[in-house]
């Protein structure tokens, strides 16, 4: 078994019952296991960004609304993550992150 909690498991299984891979990826990337998230997430995130049929506003406000998480540990992966994305990521993608308004 591994050290996701329930909620992180019943979030990941809500997104994939909604065929939201984006979704699931960046759930399963910021769970609250304490330690970093996981380089296949990244990496699948990271992908995601050179793909054209991705919606990277909705991968930006997927990882936006982690933050606002009431677990330091899921809100300190989701920085992490964005970080991640911001430096290697597709530069196409990086305007979407410095526009959310509330994340400035």
């Amino acid at each position: 078994m591994s050290g996701q909690s329930i909620t992180d498991r019943i979030t990941a299984a809500q997104h994939s019952v909604t065929g939201s891979a984006v979704s699931k990826t960046v759930c399963k990337a910021t769970t609250h296991e304490v330690m970093g998230p996981k380089k296949k997430h990244l990496d699948y995130l990271i992908h995601c960004t050179n793909e054209m049929n991705v919606n990277i506003p909705q991968l930006a406000d997927t990882l936006f609304e982690r933050t606002t998480n009431t677990s330091w540990v899921v809100v300190f992966k989701s920085l992490i993550t964005t970080h991640h994305i911001m430096v290697y990521g597709n530069e196409v993608s990086f305007p979407t992150f410095t526009s959310l308004k509330n994340f400035k």
